[in-house]
């Protein structure tokens, strides 16, 4: 699962990319990217590893919950 945000913020495209990808170990990783979508490469990334996979989605649904808050919004394909 990859959710990909994106907010303008002085005439700047900034970009939010959270990944939900299972490992060999039977973990979950959590991954989070972001940046200036100008930028080839991201300004950060950051794995979290969850051995329980509801904590994991639980993760992710309050970082897009608390990015949305920060006007991040869906990339709308229109």
């Amino acid at each position: 699962m990859t959710t990909i945000l994106y907010r303008t913020v002085n005439e700047r495209e900034r970009y939010y990319t959270i990944q939900l990808l299972p490992n060999l170990f039977g973990e979950t990783l959590v991954i989070r990217s972001y940046g200036a979508k100008k930028n080839s490469k991201a300004t950060r990334t950051i794995q979290e590893v969850y051995t329980n996979e509801a904590e994991a989605h639980n993760k992710v649904d309050v970082l897009i919950a608390s990015k949305r808050k920060r006007g991040y919004h869906p990339f709308d394909h229109n």
